[in-house]
């Protein structure tokens, strides 16, 4: 007797068979929580912070004067550690996802634990937040496939699920009207905040660059070296251009320019228009975090433990710091400090004039997480899944 098979719409409208075993795998992804998310009296017009990076820009920037005198306020461990994210907040809910499959949702004034979901896989992206709705991907064991989730928070169950070929290892992107992800075999899926899928192309490149979007165009670089522009109405490439040997650090946009970092360690300011470079700077060393800005500079960080203050305008530099670590995650930038965290166990308070480190915190793991500061809170995360925040000091 054959094997029974049933049906399922792929990230391309097409039907495709899908096995029992498939059947089975999807059965356990909706009823595999042991300690659901429920949030009965969620109202879908919350503030927060929804996505990594906050905006379609990728805005790690606050407007908000942090001071280096802040202490522990709690702290928390998840089962499994995190990649090079971040948490999202709605209202007085801190989301964090693990490399065990799990999804846990916090009291971000307490660290107390509300409930979790387990997935048989990896959470491997932050999730995003639209009103009561969690939108979220997880990258399934032992499968050439991964699953887009659109999670009810305010009952506590999946509303609809679709599979996309491939892992996602970079960073989801929330819009107006929607949600983008790019797998790493780099086809970019559009779905509407229902979570059916509106559009799909595939670039046919592997792509681990967290893409940005201008609200017309979604932009993101590929290890061919390519920059691609993708037009956000109906998912037609505008252009792909060779820019260097490869792309993995993510992309952010301010105005009509985007910013990256690329393996060779050049960071790229670039037209939004037509994907022409404006200027480049070279670090020397490989560089995987997103750029992060405020009104006249940009910053990176590179894998040589350097850190990069560079003028927007004119691609000159304005300072330059050795930490002596290793740096590949987004940093957080303030009016007063750059927020940096060093894959060597800690993370450096940094005059955002000079480059000079003002304060180091020490960890007992390598830290994974890109701060996020929240309502007076800074929020970081270090290996083994241990969540830190941390407040102002009290006088």
């Amino acid at each position: 007797m054959k094997a029974r098979s049933k049906y399922y719409i792929d990230s391309h409208g097409n039907i495709k068979s899908l096995s029992i075993s498939l059947i089975v795998l999807a059965a356990i992804l909706i009823t595999g929580c042991t300690q659901p998310l429920v949030f009965k009296y969620m109202s879908s017009k919350e503030s927060g912070h929804f996505m990594f990076g906050k905006t379609p820009q990728r805005t790690f920037y606050e407007t908000d004067p942090i001071d280096e005198n802040i202490e522990l306020k709690w702290s928390a461990e998840t089962s499994g550690s995190q990649s090079n994210s971040s948490v999202v907040i709605y209202r007085d809910i801190l989301f964090v996802t693990d490399l065990s499959g799990r999804i846990y949702g916090l009291n971000r004034e307490t660290g107390k634990t509300f409930g979790y979901e387990k997935y048989p896989g990896a959470v491997s992206t932050a999730p995003v937040i639209n009103g009561v709705r969690m939108f979220f991907v997880v990258n399934n064991i032992n499968e050439k496939y991964s699953t887009f989730i659109n999670y009810d928070l305010a009952n506590g169950k999946v509303l609809i699920q679709s599979i996309i070929t491939g892992s996602v290892q970079n960073e989801l992107l929330k819009l107006e009207n929607g949600i983008l992800v790019l797998s790493d075999s780099g086809e970019l899926i559009k779905y509407n905040l229902v979570g059916s899928q509106e559009w799909a192309v595939k670039t046919n490149v592997i792509s681990r660059s967290s893409p940005a979007s201008d609200g017309e165009s979604v932009l993101f670089g590929n290890k061919n070296g390519e920059l691609i522009a993708v037009s956000l109405s109906n998912g037609k490439i505008k252009y792909r251009n060779k820019i260097s040997g490869g792309i993995e650090g993510g992309v952010c946009i301010d105005g009509e320019n985007a910013y990256f970092g690329d393996n060779s360690g050049n960071i790229f300011s670039v037209r939004i228009a037509d994907g022409i470079i404006n200027w480049e700077f070279n670090t020397h060393k490989k560089i995987l975090a997103t750029p992060v800005y405020d009104n006249s500079k940009i910053i990176i960080g590179n894998l040589g433990g350097e850190i990069f203050c560079i003028n927007k305008n004119d691609g000159k530099l304005i300072w330059h710091t050795l930490t002596g670590g290793v740096i590949n995650t987004t940093p957080l930038l303030s009016q007063t400090f750059l927020i940096q965290p060093d894959y060597n166990k800690k993370v450096y308070f940094m005059d955002i004039q000079d480059g000079k480190i003002k304060r180091t915190i020490e960890f007992e793991g390598r830290m994974k997480l890109s701060p996020v500061w929240y309502d007076g809170v800074l929020y970081l995360g270090s290996d083994k899944g241990k969540i830190s925040a941390y407040a102002r000091t009290r006088n």
